[in-house]
């Protein structure tokens, strides 16, 4: 045989794609074969969406049933569609299958690392937003030493004497308005109550009794003088006798009175066991302890002082040439020399001519979040504001 001659040894997976010749059963066979795959495609998906929604199924086993018919989509796609079985003639497909799902693999698993080690490296939020003030370009910024004011503080005493039972607030806690800080022992507060209480039922007790007297005698009276010849003399003893009883029902009725009072008292006195914050803050000190005895409005220090809230204000003192641009709702960083790797934002709150008559200057108020209580009253640093960048009301 020449080798000019076709060869006719050829097998038959030995045929490039598209190049084989298919008769008309196979191409039938082919046909069906993606039919009853996509029948069962349909089915399976007709069936997960059913599941998710029914109320038949008890509900922690939806989930599981989903990835089984999910399992069970992959492998009606990898038969019927791709063609992959266990035959030798599909080992090609099932390589390039699998490197395809490594590929996937190695991209998920990378893009889930950088993004882990991206949000390990990125900086604190409260050092991001000082960086970004300073390198947006957006206007001019102007500087001042600048001096951290007082901080609003209320103090909290004692309105009865007595012993500290408890405690429940301590140095740097951030409280309620309300909030229990401390106890004192209410017994002797609560047998005065029991007592008022006591005195209160007698009396209204008693009172009853007289009204019920009071109505007697003056139906008493009321029948003698109605009488057809009444008599002078029982008309006078009924009426001294309803005179009587109606002068100790205002007794009585004033006593009742009084001893409301006086219960009413006692229970505010027993209310103010209770040792509470008046305000939303943090409690910069505590001065008392447990089994300590206190005084009522005592001259001595406050059992606690709590900072109002968690701002202070920063003053500073501009020139005429730098306040000219600056506006209330401008932003600021103030820097302090005892932090000075740590920035305070805040915001321009208030601008005034200073009180000083031969200096064109002007006093300028920054509010700053304080919530830490790092910035004490007193403390020195400088303070820089962004002209023209302002807070956007919400």
């Amino acid at each position: 045989m020449s080798s000019s001659e076709p060869t006719s040894d050829l097998h038959q997976s030995d045929t490039a794609p598209g190049d084989q010749r298919l008769s008309g059963t196979e191409i039938a066979e082919g046909v069906k074969s993606y039919l009853v795959g996509l029948g069962l495609a349909v089915l399976l998906t007709v069936v997960s969406f059913f599941i998710s929604g029914t109320t038949l199924i008890w509900g922690p086993s939806i989930p599981v049933a989903l990835v089984v018919l999910a399992i069970a989509q992959m492998g009606v796609h990898l038969v019927f569609f791709l063609h992959i079985t266990t035959g030798p003639d599909n080992v090609n497909n099932v390589m390039a299958l699998a490197f395809g799902v490594l590929i996937v693999l190695l991209l998920l698993t990378g893009s889930l690392w950088i993004m882990a080690h991206l949000n390990q490296n990125m900086a604190p939020m409260d050092q991001t937003m000082p960086m970004q003030l300073e390198n947006e370009p957006m206007g001019r910024t102007v500087t001042a030493s600048a001096v951290v004011g007082p901080a609003a503080t209320a103090p909290v005493g004692s309105r009865v004497s007595g012993v500290i039972q408890a405690l429940y607030c301590d140095a740097n806690m951030h409280v309620k308005a309300g909030q229990l800080c401390a106890k004192i022992d209410p017994r002797s507060y609560q047998i005065a109550v029991d007592r008022k209480k006591a005195d209160l039922a007698s009396a209204e007790a008693r009172l009853e009794k007289e009204n019920a007297a009071l109505a007697q005698t003056k139906a008493d009276l009321v029948s003698h003088e109605a009488l057809a010849k009444p008599s002078r003399k029982a008309i006078a003893k009924s009426r001294r006798a309803f005179e009587r009883a109606e002068t100790q029902t205002k007794h009585d009725e004033a006593r009742v009175a009084q001893l409301q009072t006086a219960l009413h008292a006692a229970e505010t006195n027993l209310g103010f066991t209770d040792i509470v914050s008046p305000v939303d803050g943090t409690v910069v000190s505590r001065n008392v302890e447990r089994g300590q005895s206190v005084t009522a409005d005592s001259q001595g220090p406050p059992l606690f002082v709590i900072a109002e809230s968690a701002l202070t204000d920063i003053n500073a003192r501009f020139g005429a040439k730098d306040i000219g641009e600056v506006k209330i709702g401008d932003k600021a960083t103030f820097t302090a020399e005892a932090f000075s790797n740590h920035p305070f934002s805040g915001v321009v709150t208030q601008i005034r001519p200073s009180p000083q008559a031969h200096e064109q200057t002007y006093d300028v108020v920054i509010h700053a979040p304080n919530p830490d209580l790092l910035l004490k009253a007193g403390m020195a640093g400088r303070i820089r504001i962004m002209i023209g960048r302002q807070v956007e009301e919400e």
